[in-house]
């Protein structure tokens, strides 16, 4: 069975805590690195140096906005033994890669009234590169305050998603819009880890609202006390979706002002939708984790597998991980790779 590393790190500074994130997942972090190297030459009119100074020129304005969060990841560089700009790169891959994008993600919230035992879920089905699966990480992190954050990345990332003892969790998916562009903003990566810190849901709405950005992104909030929004984020504004029945759905477009879509709609969120209503008020774990098995609209199915063969397999879509996070017993069960051909793991917060 397919598993993931679990990173562990608790330390008083943010230096400190990506130093030991680094330290334990260098082979990883260095493996990824080379991983992006080999996607760029084959994908990209920049070679690696010019890339690297691209991701470099974000680090000014994280500076001036969330510098906490850029000396952990200079502590990440510094663990792996790796240059910060090719920690730089891998922090800011989701920028980079968006010209062209592929299809990333399905994301769900289930709400109190629509599942079993008045229970807060929130759900990911992370799809991207098979190239990836190898690298991908568990970061476990305790901070000075007491604060514990539980997420999943790519090895040498800041936490991508997941959710904090505060009872906040964040998912999000790829989004792309006729308004982004290759300018300046806080990287996605950067801005998931400082909104994994916050302490309400408010509060982390806030963040992400009020972000400066050049791409677009969704990003679906879940709190503990069953409270859920998700957020159409693009660079000239962001459109909010609440729940109906208790549930949201997302794939990869926009829903509220579909003009902005740059990519074609994918039929993930409404077929996922559809099944969780089969069994609205009675949803559970194990009800969710078949949903996210479904093969229905293959290759754009909610649980995907390669299906270019003018690709090579690294290269081909797939679903990388499973996530559900149960808020009340702050559990996040995690599945490597497809979860039709692999097992759920629970994580304790």
């Amino acid at each position: 069975m397919r598993t993931f590393q679990l990173v562990e790190v608790n330390a008083a500074t943010p230096f400190e805590r990506g130093l030991q994130y680094g330290r334990q997942a260098k082979e990883k972090i260095r493996a990824g690195i080379e991983d992006y190297k080999l996607l760029f030459a084959q994908t990209s009119d920049k070679n690696w140096n010019q890339i690297k100074e691209y991701a470099v020129s974000y680090i000014q304005l994280i500076e001036r906005t969330m510098p906490e969060i850029l000396e952990e990841a200079k502590g990440i560089a510094s663990g792996a033994e790796v240059d910060m700009a090719e920690i730089m790169v891998l922090n800011c891959r989701y920028e980079i890669t968006k010209f062209p994008k592929d299809d990333e993600c399905t994301t769900c919230a289930v709400l109190p009234e629509a599942s079993h035992e008045n229970k807060t879920y929130l759900v990911k089905n992370w799809d991207l590169r098979a190239g990836i699966i190898d690298n991908i990480v568990i970061v476990h992190i305790e901070e000075p305050d007491g604060t514990r954050i539980i997420g999943l990345t790519e090895a040498g990332q800041l936490i991508r998603e997941g959710f904090n003892s505060h009872g906040v969790g964040l998912c999000n998916n790829s989004l792309k819009s006729i308004y982004d562009s290759k300018g300046l903003g806080i990287p996605v990566t950067f801005l998931r880890r400082k909104v994994l810190t916050s302490r309400t849901i408010d509060e982390a709405k806030g963040l992400l609202l009020n972000a400066q950005r050049s791409v677009s992104n969704n990003m679906l909030l879940v709190s503990k006390e069953g409270r859920a929004v998700d957020i159409e984020a693009f660079p000239k504004g962001a459109d909010l979706i609440h729940p109906t029945d208790g549930l949201i759905t997302h794939a990869n477009h926009f829903v509220v002002n579909q003009e902005l879509n740059a990519l074609d709609i994918s039929p993930r969120d409404t077929r996922l939708k559809s099944l969780l209503l089969e069994k609205h008020g009675s949803i559970t774990i194990e009800y969710i984790k078949e949903c996210m098995c479904d093969h229905k609209n293959y290759p754009e199915a909610i649980c995907r597998h390669p299906a270019d063969v003018s690709l090579p397999l690294a290269r081909r879509s797939i679903t990388v991980a499973g996530i559900i996070v149960d808020f009340e017993q702050e559990i996040m069960h995690i599945c490597a790779g497809p979860p039709c051909e692999g097992e759920y793991i629970g994580y304790k917060l």
